[in-house]
């Protein structure tokens, strides 16, 4: 199970909040203990993460290309790489125990990985572009 904490903040906003609706969606997978007996929550729960996951990446490259985030198109391809496995996992898994786990290895990576190093070096560079412009005035 994951929890939101404030090592994971990004920007006191709407990354923050969706990164927290992620991790609650996420985490309803992760509870999930008989796949194949609750088959049709599984879905039901993958599909919300998956749909949440697409919206929340577009609403992050909107800022990212509104500040000119010199590092874009390598963290955009990361949501692609992210977005390509979940679709993989779809639809290569042959069982919902197998669907399971490739999600719960997807998750623990996504929120340790793309969180921790990725999203944070797009919240160093928010925290510099403000910091630069509270020092103009």
């Amino acid at each position: 199970m994951f929890k939101w904490t404030t090592e994971m903040r990004i920007d006191d906003g709407q990354i923050d909040d969706d990164h927290k609706e992620l991790i609650a969606i996420a985490n309803r997978v992760l509870w999930l203990e008989r796949p194949n007996r609750d088959a049709d929550e599984l879905k039901m729960v993958i599909r919300e993460l998956y749909d949440y996951v697409k919206y929340h990446f577009g609403r992050e490259e909107v800022l990212m290309k509104n500040l000119d985030y010199p590092d874009f198109e390598a963290h955009h391809e990361k949501h692609e790489i992210i977005i390509r496995s979940m679709n993989y996992y779809l639809t290569e898994s042959h069982h919902m125990g197998e669907i399971l786990s490739n999600f719960r290895q997807l998750v623990s990576k996504w929120v340790t990985g793309h969180i921790m190093e990725d999203d944070k070096k797009l919240q160093r560079f928010m925290d510099a572009k403000v910091d630069s412009f509270l020092k103009k005035d």
